[in-house]
């Protein structure tokens, strides 16, 4: 398998998985088959779509490739038809939204970092844009569907990109380029996952109050 394969088939899996967080969120604020496609696409390729308009990378990455189309459309179908069968109530549809939206998280953030270094840009831009691709899309989602985003709330979010991105960045200095993109979003996808079961959250930013 060539390494441009290997890039695709890891983006169109990271488009699914946030394909499909859009849909599960879409269910739970009660939104009709519009809605969730709407969601579902903003959440998909939003991060995406700005990073490439930032570095310059234009026409954006899924007006390139109707597999992206194609994967979101699927994947809303799909998704649609499966929460059907998953019963309400029982923290299931959260558990999933967490669960798949983590996936996504560390599969686009390092995919922004990879595609800026080829771009010819330095380290730190890279790191940057690869926490925009991968946190971009999911707080779009979140404004579309009136909900506070995951990265504003105290959840170890974007946190967990900027680290998972920077540990990227060294480790393709030593290894192979393929095993620093796994290992990177391994990263991300585990502090995510870890933070969310544990209820690990970071400190809010409060006014001290003063004694009356």
């Amino acid at each position: 398998m060539s390494f441009e394969l290997l890039l695709q088939i890891l983006s169109v899996f990271a488009t699914v998985t946030l394909a499909i967080s859009g849909v599960l969120q879409a269910a739970r604020s009660e939104m009709d088959f519009f809605g969730a496609l709407v969601l579902a696409c903003v959440c998909a390729v939003g991060g995406g779509s700005l990073r490439d308009l930032l570095i310059g990378a234009t026409p954006v990455f899924w007006t390139q490739d109707l597999i992206y189309i194609f994967a979101i459309l699927i994947a809303t179908g799909v998704t649609i038809i499966a929460l059907k069968f998953i019963p309400e109530g029982k923290g299931i549809r959260h558990l999933l939204l967490d669960t798949v939206d983590a996936v996504g998280l560390g599969l686009f953030a390092i995919l922004g970092a990879e595609k800026t270094l080829q771009m010819g840009f330095a380290e730190p831009i890279a790191v940057v844009m690869g926490v925009i691709t991968g946190i971009a899309g999911g707080m779009m989602r979140d404004i579309l569907s009136q909900n506070l985003p995951f990265v504003m709330r105290g959840e170890v979010y974007a946190s967990a990109a900027i680290i998972g991105t920077i540990s990227y960045t060294f480790i393709r200095l030593y290894f192979p380029e393929t095993v620093a993109i796994v290992a990177g979003m391994g990263i991300i996808i585990a502090i995510r996952l870890i933070s969310v079961y544990l209820g690990i959250n970071i400190p809010q930013v409060t006014f001290r109050r003063e004694k009356k």
